[in-house]
């Protein structure tokens, strides 16, 4: 080879390289168009007042609250406020019951600390981090009450308290660290009597570059009783922030004339609204100081707190809902804390703390007597988590409240040398938007469970949430169709990937003939594997349709046979978690990023290990700004296909926040972002169905499937109950978890169940025998021949709709527990259904009720 062809290899080599390095390149950084977030946050425009005026009460002509201002009246409610200690209460007029902030006789707890007197004083209590990540809380009343560093003005129909918490004096920086002889002389020492004037220009001395211009000598004035000296001559001489200002920026001083203590500017807002408190905190005024960042705020912890002489029950919506018996005594055990709508899955950690059932409705309450209270997050619910903690731990009463995460927190591991270090991180960025908590008070037979359900339920409705349902009296049938799966698999020991087809559209089509024939003519069929590839689908951006479970026709043929036995197809597909990275997808730009600014890539977890399996197949997060664009191409792409009914895995279900350092998405705002694409698929799908969906989705939707049944059995609680289903039943058809993949395959059991809960049965099946899924992802269906199953699927489901079909579209009012293993379901119109889960007969109000049955009165056969 001669020096040219030599120059033209190397040529050619390096424009090569150039070319896999553009491409590379390209491939990274491409990426689907993005929304910007900002327009999806809801924030108060209202400003601060800027000016201090008078606060004016009302003249209260009732008994009133003793130490308390009239604010305002609203339907029967009354708020109050106490000047000194910022405390608010409510008292309805009804029942003369008062509801205060704080409790009224904290003081004389003989259990709580001074510290935990403090917080029990307080309407606010703030976590925030410094710059190295040290944790850090202020209850307002230490931080703020109790030095007078607070202020209060009228709103509409309320209150408005605004806190400064922490020490925000300058402390030595308000004396000037430099300033020119002529004015030390001309502005405090001229204005000082002649001792004091010694006395102050003693601790400054010219410098050695301008004797004209003088230093102040820390070293003397570092001690507090020198130091307040001179802050008292300075004070006393008139000299004002304005001159510190002027003074520090003549002589080049940065930084002066700010605290570099922690400290926080929060408003509250109190207001009565259509019978209700609100109780709301605009974050976009919350100011913050320095280094510190606000890591989360509790809210009104102990608002209408029970103490040790309460009878009742805290409520939580853990799952479908739980209850912690007032003093119960369980002081050993870890108070309740759960995140609203279920753990952040942009939480990149490894290992899971607790595996428990998800919170998929952002409410709370609690029950004293013949009185009680019910909270509602009304915005916010994307950043909050729900705690509860009975009395005699830490203090005598039971309480449980809202805390709301400003930013997203994540561990970052160091290693120096031979040591690892875990840092804890804060996302720069904070949430701007409202924090809004309303709370519904309650009396009589309606302060319980079943009357807090009717009253969200009611709010639901109103809001137009919630619609009637249709008469039509048969439950419908879900099952749960399993189609193609991808599948390893090798030749001559090269491994790939293909497409397993478990059920086609004709075995499919063969399913519901037989269902119909048995009697089960409303089976809404949800398939999964349809198109891209099996269950783990591509990036719905592109759809096209797996070959090896049938053609176009043959789908189209399936959903009109479902359509004219009374039933629908619901082809499924899951937006938000991307299971490959294709053309279609780019992780650097498309993908949602931790705290720690990594590509949120998680794999699924294992119970057996607690962990994440990092043997399964992984998948990728999508960020909620490139939703829409995904959501929009897969709506036009499967017009063609005339489809009428849609089902949606995971948009309804999970929530996941995105802290790229470009455009950081908090999870109120993705939730926002969420509810719009739920809207345009519901415009163009009329009949939606949603698994596990939290509330905010429920207005979109015809049909959950997956609906949580039961609660975590927190080690805390008592009871678990229904709430979940009692707010929806009548307003959409639901069904719990798959009942052939259920921990319990009793049948009888189950059916006692899904006639409590007023749900419809479900089953997952497959045409071709489970054993096929075996060492695949899929392997959890494990039960799934539909053979095995369908001869006593039709027979539950019989027995389930001659009992529930005719209150399909009847509320539930009222839910009780009769005694152990007995519970009584009550509808409007007064049906009701009596539930024997013992084995041995009951007899309740001279109706007997067999072992593992049930009594129903009032439905009409």
């Amino acid at each position: 080879m001669n020096k040219r062809q030599r120059i033209y290899t190397v040529l050619a080599s390096g424009a090569a390289v150039i070319l896999i390095a553009a491409g590379l390149l390209y491939i990274n950084n491409r990426g689907v168009p993005a929304v910007e977030a900002t327009a999806y946050l809801e924030a108060t425009t209202e400003a601060m007042p800027t000016e201090t005026e008078s606060l004016q009460f009302l003249t209260d002509s009732s008994e009133g609250v003793p130490g308390m201002q009239l604010v305002v009246e609203d339907q029967g409610l009354a708020l109050y406020y106490n000047e000194e200690t910022t405390e608010i209460a409510v008292r309805d007029g009804a029942s003369g019951q008062i509801w205060y902030s704080n409790p009224n006789e904290r003081n004389q707890d003989g259990l709580a600390s001074a510290y935990e007197k403090e917080v029990l004083s307080s309407q606010l209590n703030v976590s925030f981090r410094d710059a190295i990540g040290t944790l850090e809380n202020f209850p307002n009343f230490s931080s703020s009450i109790s030095n007078k560093q607070f202020a209060a003005a009228n709103v509409d129909q309320g209150i408005r308290v605004t806190y400064t918490l922490g020490d925000t004096s300058l402390g030595i920086d308000a004396l000037p660290k430099l300033i020119s002889k002529q004015r030390l002389e001309e502005k405090v020492l001229s204005k000082l009597d002649a001792t004091v004037a010694r006395y102050t220009s003693a601790r400054y001395y010219p410098t050695k570059n301008n004797p004209d211009v003088l230093e102040r000598l820390d070293g003397q004035i570092s001690k507090q009783l020198v130091l307040n000296k001179m802050l008292d001559a300075f004070e006393a001489a008139g000299y004002t922030a304005d001159d510190l200002a002027f003074d520090n920026e003549e002589n080049g001083v940065e930084g002066g004339g700010s605290s570099d203590k922690p400290s926080f500017v929060i408003p509250v807002e109190y207001r009565l609204d259509q019978g209700s408190l609100v109780v709301t905190v605009p974050l976009s005024q919350v100011k913050e100081s320095g280094q510190y960042r606000i890591r989360n705020i509790d809210l009104l912890a102990y608002f209408g707190a029970a103490d040790t002489k309460g009878e009742g029950y805290m409520f939580v919506p853990d799952g479908s809902g739980s209850l912690i018996h007032l003093n119960n005594g369980k002081v050993k055990e870890e108070q309740y804390v759960q995140r609203v709508y279920g753990a952040d899955p942009s939480d990149n950690s490894l290992s899971r703390p607790q595996v428990s059932e998800s919170v998929h409705m952002p409410v709370f309450g609690l029950k004293n007597g013949e009185h009680a209270w019910f909270a509602v997050i009304e915005k916010g619910d994307g950043m909050a988590s729900i705690s509860a903690d009975i009395g005699g731990r830490q203090n005598s009463y039971n309480h449980v409240y809202g805390t709301f995460s400003l930013r997203g927190e994540d561990e970052l591991e160091m290693y120096t040398s031979q040591k690892m270090q875990e840092i804890q991180l804060l996302s720069e960025e904070p949430f701007r938007g409202d924090i809004q908590v309303r709370y519904h008070f309650l009396n009589g037979k309606d302060a319980s469970y079943s009357g807090m359900a009717r009253m969200y339920q009611q709010q639901l409705v109103k809001q137009n949430v919630l619609k009637p349902l249709e008469d039509v009296s048969a439950l419908p049938f879900y099952v749960d169709v399993l189609g193609a799966v991808d599948k390893k698999a090798s030749f001559l020991g090269v491994p790939y990937r293909t497409t397993l087809a478990m059920t086609t559209y004709e075995q499919a089509a063969e399913m519901a003939a037989k269902l119909q024939q048995e009697g089960v003519n409303r089976v809404q069929m949800r398939y999964q594997g349809w198109f891209g590839g099996g269950f783990s689908h591509h990036t719905p951006t592109q759809v096209k349709l797996d070959s090896e479970v049938g053609s176009r026709s043959e789908l189209q043929d399936l959903s009109e046979q479902l359509n004219q036995s009374g039933g629908a197809l619901f082809p499924d597909v899951a937006f938000q978690r991307i299971y490959h990275d294709d053309w279609n997808f780019a992780p650097s730009s498309d993908a949602a990023r931790f705290v720690t600014k990594e590509t949120a890539e998680l794999y699924p977890y294992s119970p057996a290990l607690n962990r994440m399996d990092q043997s399964k197949d992984s998948y990728y997060l999508l960020s909620a700004a490139k939703l829409p664009y995904v959501v929009s191409e897969f709506a036009g792409k499967i017009n063609r296909l005339e489809f009428s009914a849609l089902s949606l895995r995971d948009l309804g279900q999970v929530l996941s926040s995105d802290y790229r350092d470009s455009r950081v998405i908090h999870r109120e705002t993705a939730k926002n972002i969420v509810k719009e694409q739920l809207g345009k698929l519901q415009q163009e799908y009329p009949n939606i169905m949603l698994s596990s969906a939290n509330a905010y989705a429920w207005g979109y939707t015809q049909h959950i499937v997956n609906a949580p049944s039961g609660s975590s059995r927190f080690n805390i609680t008592d009871e678990e109950v229904p709430f979940y289903e009692m707010v929806i039943h009548g307003y959409m058809d639901y069904a719990a978890s798959t009942m052939n993949t259920s921990g319990d395959q009793d049948l009888r059991k189950q059916l006692l169940r899904i006639l409590e809960l007023g749900s419809a049965p479900q089953f997952q099946w497959t045409y071709e025998p489970s054993s096929k899924l075996k060492l695949t992802n899929y392997d959890s269906a494990y039960a799934t021949d539909f053979a095995y199953w369908v001869d006593d699927a039709a027979a539950l489901y019989k027995e389930a709709n001659e009992v529930l079909g005719h209150l399909r579209n009847h509320p539930i009012t009222e839910h009780e527990r009769v005694q152990d293993g007995v519970v009584r379901v009550t509808y409007s119109g007064g049906a009701t259904i009596l539930v024997n889960y013992t084995a041995d007969p009951v007899t309740i109000n001279g109706i007997t009720v067999g072992g593992a049955d049930y009594a129903v009165e009032g439905v009409n056969q």
